[in-house]
C-alpha cells in the first residue's frame, strides 16, 4: 500500500511539474526537489499522500485562522451554493449584505462601508484607488495622489499594491511600477514627516501600513508609532489605510491588530482570516466620511 501511495505521489509531482506554475519558485529546482503532496487536513494538522502528518504552524499562508475541515463551514457553503451561488453587486444579495453589517459591527470606529473583492492584493488595490479618487473629490484644486508606504511592508502583487510594497526583490522584475509611491523606514515617524515636507502636503493623499509588518520580517512598531501616524494624518488631511490582510481576525490576539494601539483607520483592508481560506474573499472598508466623498460623483 505504501509503495502504491509513493508511486501516486510521484505521479502527482510529474503532472505538477508539467502543468502548474508555482508562484515565487524557481521551477528548475523541481528536478532536484520533491515537493510534498498534501491531500487532507483537519484542525491544525495536514496529511500528505503517504499518510505523514504535519503541524501546520504557518497556518496555510497566515490565513487558516480557524483550522481545516470545519464541517459547519462546508455545510453552510453547500447550502448557500444550492440556494444562490452568485449574483453581482449591481443588485442586492443577502449574504453579502449581512456580512457587511457584521464587519461594520466588529470593526473599530466608524468603518461602516464595505467594498468586497477576492484577495488581499485586490483589497489594497481598491484602497489605493479609493484614496486617489478621494483626493480628487475633496481637493480638486490640488494634486493629491501620492501615497506613503514603508520599506519591508507587503501589500500584494497587483500593480498598485506592488507599488506600495516595500520589498525590492518582489518588485524589481516588474518595473516600472505605478508612480506616486514614496517608501520610508518602517519604524521612523520623522521620516514620514520629512517626506511630506519634501513632496509637499498638497500632493500626498494617504499613508498605508500594516499594524505589524508580516512578510517583511514580523516587525512590530514602537508603542507610540501609530498614535503619531494618526496625528500626522489629521494634521495634513491624509487618509490612514491600515492593511490587516494578515493580522486581522484574531491573528495577534485581538480581533484586529490595530486595536493593540487603538488605531482609528480611515480605510482598513481584510482578507485571509475573513474566510479562513475556505473561499476567496476580501474587503476594503471605509469610514462614512470617506464614503460620503463619493456621493453624487458620476464616476
Amino acid at each position: 500500500v505504501n509503495k502504491q501511495k509513493e508511486l501516486a505521489s510521484q505521479d502527482y509531482r510529474e503532472i505538477d511539474r508539467d502543468h502548474v506554475w508555482h508562484p515565487i519558485f524557481q521551477h528548475q529546482n523541481l528536478e532536484q526537489v520533491n515537493l510534498t503532496v498534501f491531500e487532507e487536513a483537519q484542525g491544525t494538522t495536514i496529511i500528505d499522500t503517504d499518510g505523514r502528518q504535519y503541524l501546520d504552524a504557518y497556518s496555510g499562508l497566515w490565513n487558516v485562522n480557524i483550522g481545516y475541515g470545519r464541517q459547519e463551514i462546508a455545510d453552510a457553503v453547500y447550502q448557500q451554493m444550492q440556494k444562490l451561488s452568485y449574483y453581482p453587486h449591481s443588485q442586492i444579495n443577502i449574504p453579502a449584505t449581512l456580512l457587511a453589517k457584521q464587519l461594520a459591527d466588529l470593526l473599530p470606529g466608524d468603518l461602516n462601508h464595505v467594498y468586497f473583492s477576492n484577495s488581499g492584493s485586490e483589497a489594497n488595490e481598491t484602497a489605493i484607488k479609493i484614496a486617489r479618487q478621494y483626493g480628487r473629490q475633496m481637493y480638486p484644486e490640488q494634486n493629491r495622489h501620492k501615497i506613503i508606504s514603508r520599506y519591508r511592508g507587503y501589500h500584494g502583487f497587483t500593480y498598485g499594491a506592488m507599488s506600495a510594497t516595500g520589498q525590492s526583490p518582489r518588485r524589481a522584475a516588474f518595473e516600472p511600477l505605478v508612480p506616486g509611491f514614496n517608501h520610508v523606514h518602517p519604524t521612523c515617524v520623522d521620516e514620514i514627516i520629512r517626506t511630506i515636507r519634501w513632496e509637499g502636503a498638497e500632493t500626498v493623499v494617504a499613508i498605508i501600513a500594516e499594524p505589524i509588518i508580516g512578510g517583511g520580517g514580523v516587525i512590530l512598531p514602537p508603542d507610540d508609532y501609530f498614535a503619531k501616524l494618526r496625528e500626522i494624518c489629521d494634521q495634513h488631511d491624509l487618509l490612514l489605510i491600515i492593511d490587516e490582510v494578515i493580522t486581522g481576525f484574531g491573528r495577534t490576539g485581538a480581533m484586529f491588530a490595530c486595536e493593540h494601539w487603538n488605531i482609528q483607520p480611515d480605510i482598513i483592508t481584510l482578507a485571509k482570516g475573513l474566510t479562513s481560506g475556505y473561499l476567496p474573499l476580501s474587503a476594503c472598508v471605509a469610514t462614512t466620511e470617506v464614503f460620503n466623498a463619493f456621493l453624487g460623483d458620476p464616476g
